[in-house]
């Protein structure tokens, strides 16, 4: 994973939601959606949900 992706996780592990997270890295929303799609893959998790499970974890 990359440095941003695992910026990403994190903040999605804190309960951030998308415009939040867009927010505080300065980037758009849709980049966000982008790279929740590519992690989540990478992964092999469903849902944001499950990924705050993982990173906790993993943690």
């Amino acid at each position: 994973m990359s440095f941003r992706e695992k910026d990403i996780v994190e903040l999605i592990a804190q309960g951030l939601s998308n415009r939040e997270i867009a927010e505080q890295l300065f980037i758009s929303e849709g980049t966000i959606r982008n790279n929740l799609s590519v992690i989540l893959e990478k992964l092999q998790i469903r849902d944001r949900t499950q990924l705050a499970i993982y990173y906790w974890r993993k943690s």
